[in-house]
């Protein structure tokens, strides 16, 4: 049996507090967001809560012994998948990406995610509702603010992973 990223990730995501989504046949696992009990998910779903502008919004991190760079918190179901490779260099590189999707409508900004000291750490995801023609670089200030934000509230990579009720 091959086994994926994702079936590695299985004992670092439950040993972190994460619950994994059930397996639907050859399909990857994936934890849920109501599930992760994490620093990183309560910083996320207090991002969403106070900011009623965006749509989404994800961490990409290394985990403690982890490989790989994988979606560590997030307000979709994707916990412990693993970041694309633009979302790897937003991390790596300290690159951002707008990207504009208008069917949904959305703006997708991905930034460099930095702890307290500014050290960077990973990438934060976050989508906002756009309409075609709005000033992407309003909304790229605004996702440097609220980056910005979530930086002073981690003292260090380990701290994202520690388990809140």
């Amino acid at each position: 049996m091959k086994r994926t990223l994702a079936h590695r990730l299985v004992p670092l995501l439950l040993a972190a507090g994460l619950a994994l989504a059930p397996a639907h046949g050859a399909e990857s696992r994936y934890g849920l967001a109501a599930d992760n009990h994490i620093l990183a998910q309560k910083i996320v779903n207090g991002l969403v809560a106070t900011h009623p502008e965006l749509l989404t919004a994800g961490m990409h991190c290394v985990p403690p012994d982890g490989a790989a760079q994988t979606i560590i918190a997030s307000t979709l179901n994707v916990i412990g998948k693993r970041s694309d490779p633009p979302d790897v260099e937003v991390g790596a590189r300290g690159e951002t990406i707008i990207s504009p999707n208008l069917k949904i409508p959305k703006l997708g900004i991905m930034l460099p995610l930095r702890d307290q000291r500014g050290r960077e750490i990973g990438a934060l995801a976050l989508a906002f509702k756009y309409r075609a023609g709005e000033d992407q670089v309003k909304y790229l200030a605004e996702a440097t603010a609220i980056r910005d934000q979530v930086a002073r509230q981690i003292p260090a990579l380990a701290a994202l992973f520690t388990v809140v009720h």
